[in-house]
């Protein structure tokens, strides 16, 4: 299955840790990215960590075709877990612009555990509440068998 995977941290829309300048990697993300593949998965990662819009992954979408996008949010990252609006309005335009590519969204964060309505309501087709790695695995197989 071909799986899109990023996250919804934009180092743009937090303006303190712009003015700090210590950018995180997306270890959880990179974490899931590796382990999907390690299970068969053709995953394709964007880091929209440096990007000014959740616009720029319509592109992404548009050229990789994706069964799948998958917004997996590092809970190893503190500042992930203080989800500032604009980070969830963005990770819910990017579950937007999935549907319009006819792209099944999964999601998994604290603020999507937090909200799961919200997201499930903008169009989310799964969010994942806790642990993810096994349960990411299942949905894709779900998705993939049609269930």
């Amino acid at each position: 299955m071909k799986v899109l995977l990023t996250h919804s941290y934009f180092f743009h829309f937090d303006k303190k840790q712009l003015q700090q300048s210590k950018p995180y990697p997306p270890l959880a993300t990179l974490v899931a990215a590796a382990w999907l593949r390690q299970h068969g998965h053709d995953v394709h990662f964007y880091d929209v960590h440096f990007e000014k819009s959740a616009a720029l992954l319509e592109p992404v979408l548009k050229k990789i075709k994706p069964d799948v996008l998958v917004v997996y949010d590092d809970g190893f990252n503190y500042l992930t877990k203080m989800c500032l609006t604009n980070m969830r309005e963005a990770a819910q335009e990017m579950i937007c612009l999935a549907q319009a590519h006819q792209v099944k969204s999964i999601i998994s964060s604290s603020d999507s555990t937090d909200h799961y309505q919200d997201y499930l309501l903008q169009g989310a087709d799964a969010v994942i509440i806790g642990e993810a790695e096994d349960s990411l695995l299942e949905w894709l197989h779900c998705i993939k068998n049609g269930l």
